[in-house]
């Protein structure tokens, strides 16, 4: 197939939807022609095979850029799919058979955790890129029935995200035990009640660090300024953004790995934590229970009392520890880019085939 891609997620290669596109895409590129869409230049080369057509590097002209240079350029290119990996289609597409990655429904959810311009678009651009697509995918089960419930789209495909695949982990060495956080530091991700929690539990006497990784977002995203004053701060350690092969290693000596948000779509620090056998703290909203399964303790993410729980659990009780670490790797194993892919380019041909019916 020729398939023309929104690759602007391949400018976040940090975020979910940029680890997402980048392992997805790899895989499609073996054996199909990818068209790589932008509306500015990547930061660094990308290693994904395919023509790359970007447009102009001023930011304000990014919206035009990828609602109508973007179906232009597919037209030009004939291609047989538009595939956007990332929630919305351009306007101007016509009739080029599209399929469109929904990852989460947080407009609907939980719009205070979002900047107000992103949700001016998701709130405006998904419902369209949702009647448009001839097909859509979603990451989870969870975010398949919410698309069905508010958009009322009910043909959706349910493929699971999976873990970061690396040639081979840097270790990662702490003088304590810590407990990790993995993701955007962002109001939705839950960091003030995290610390809250950990800063409970620290006072009950847990012996944890606790270290962050992950780049710094918007809104109160770093350590809140009313706990940097608190003891339990000085066991608080950002390593920002890391390379995959560094964050594999900080994964592999964790004790466990705590994502309470407010709200996730899929969480794949969750089943990478997973994938190197360790227990999860999460949040028993959204899609990560459905991820975590019985891999993990599920807490109230506005309870710091339950996170604080969860923490010292998980410290002092060997037993829970050992029998939620078997059971995280082998529900970590069941995760699978390649599986993902091949699932993703049958989804792909069929809307090409829906395509060419309807022409």
């Amino acid at each position: 197939m020729r398939i023309a891609v929104d690759g602007r997620p391949l400018r976040h290669p940090f975020s979910g939807i940029g680890v997402y596109a980048r392992e997805i895409l790899a895989r499609i590129a073996d054996g199909h022609e990818l068209f790589i869409y932008l509306d500015r230049r990547l930061d660094k080369p990308s290693q994904i095979k395919g023509l790359y057509r970007t447009g102009p590097s001023r930011r304000l002209s990014g919206f035009l850029t990828a609602n109508v240079a973007f179906a232009r350029w597919a037209k030009r290119d004939r291609v047989d799919v538009f595939f956007s990996p990332r929630h919305h289609l351009p306007l101007m597409l016509g009739k080029i058979p599209a399929v469109v990655t929904i990852h989460d429904m947080v407009w609907r959810v939980a719009p205070d955790t979002m900047q107000p311009l992103n949700r001016l678009l998701d709130t405006t651009l998904m419902p369209l890129a949702l009647a448009r697509a001839e097909r859509v995918i979603a990451v989870s089960a969870d975010t398949a029935n919410r698309i069905a419930a508010y958009c009322g789209r009910r043909d959706v495909a349910t493929i699971h995200n999976a873990p970061r695949e690396v040639s081979q982990a840097v270790p990662f060495t702490h003088p304590r035990p810590y407990f990790l956080f993995v993701g955007t530091k962002e109001p939705r991700k839950n960091l003030r009640g995290t610390v809250e929690g950990f800063r409970r539990a620290t006072a009950a006497g847990l012996n944890h660090d606790l270290v962050l990784v992950g780049p710094t977002g918007w809104g109160e995203s770093g350590l809140p300024a009313d706990m940097a004053r608190d003891p339990a701060a000085k066991r608080i350690v950002d390593l920002g953004s890391i390379p995959d092969e560094r964050l594999a290693g900080v994964y592999e000596s964790c004790s466990a790995l705590v994502l309470a948000s407010f709200y996730e779509g899929f969480g794949i620090p969750l089943i990478e934590a997973m994938h190197h056998g360790k227990p999860v703290i999460t949040s028993g909203t959204g899609a990560m229970a459905e991820v975590v399964g019985d891999a993990g303790i599920l807490v109230d993410p506005g309870d710091p009392a339950s996170l604080a729980r969860a923490f010292l659990k998980l410290a002092n009780d060997g037993n829970t520890c050992r029998r939620l670490a078997t059971n995280a790797r082998r529900r970590g194993c069941a995760f699978s880019w390649d599986r993902a892919a091949r699932s993703t380019i049958d989804v792909l041909e069929d809307a090409t085939r829906r395509g060419r019916s309807n022409a």
